[in-house]
């Protein structure tokens, strides 16, 4: 590694072997301190997100009514797969965010946009992670409803680290998506219980008109980064500055 640089947190080679491990109470508390510091850019990229979503919404209905929607599983697949590649260089900009929080650097809304910086191997990332999810809810949901969404939940939490890893680490989509799988099967029942929190918390949230979400979109993101930071690490430029450098290494 350059001299100018360093990884805080985890190592990426010790969580290959599985030589990690993660408090639940400690990255719940951390992601909650750091989103006190950090709310706003976080929040003004979500609702970025949030426009380009509705735009996108937009146009589609000018072209295909509700009740075709309803009625056609091909349609509703080709408008997953449109959404995940429109989504996934934002959704990453998100991480990315969220990951540069964790070691308390400041962001702008504005750089939910970075995610451009790693355009087609996000693309691929969520393409495959999105046809996944799909054929093997379909497959489990022709058995029970309820192994499917099973499935889903499964597939949600192993790829987690996918696309941090892409946008902070350069990694390869292949790789990213099989580094993820292996890290997160080290600790596959904490994972689980991380993801089970953090969709009851989503719940609690919605109920008060949904304000809560105020909070809890950006402290997911930022709990993603320091989950992030506490397995794999984070690579920041070191320019001895008082503050953390304002950039990270990607």
């Amino acid at each position: 590694m350059n001299d100018n640089k360093l990884i805080v947190g985890g190592s990426l080679t010790d969580a290959l072997t599985g030589k990690y491990d993660f408090s639940l109470k400690s990255v719940i508390e951390q992601s909650f301190n750091v989103t006190k510091s950090h709310l706003g850019s976080l929040l003004g990229g979500f609702l970025i997100l949030f426009g380009i979503n509705v735009l996108m919404v937009l146009v589609l209905i000018n072209f295909f009514s509700l009740e075709s929607f309803e009625n056609s599983l091909e349609l509703q697949f080709v408008t997953s797969i449109i959404q995940a590649v429109i989504n996934a260089p934002l959704l990453g900009g998100l991480m990315l965010m969220g990951i540069k929080h964790s070691v308390d650097i400041k962001t702008k809304a504005t750089q939910v946009f970075d995610g451009f910086q790693r355009l087609m191997p996000l693309i691929v990332v969520s393409l495959i992670a999105t046809v996944l999810n799909i054929i093997l809810t379909l497959l489990l949901g022709q058995l029970h409803p309820n192994l499917g969404l099973l499935g889903s939940l499964y597939l949600t939490v192993v790829l987690a680290l996918a696309m941090p890893l892409v946008i902070e680490r350069g990694t390869s989509p292949l790789n990213a998506l099989y580094y993820s799988f292996r890290i997160t099967h080290y600790k596959l029942p904490k994972f689980i219980v991380l993801f089970l929190l953090i969709m009851g918390a989503l719940f609690l949230a919605i109920i008060p008109f949904g304000l809560g979400l105020i909070w809890m979109l950006p402290m997911i993101y930022n709990l993603i980064g320091v989950v992030y930071k506490e397995i794999i690490g984070v690579t920041i430029i070191n320019n001895d500055d008082p503050e953390p450098s304002d950039n990270i290494s990607i």
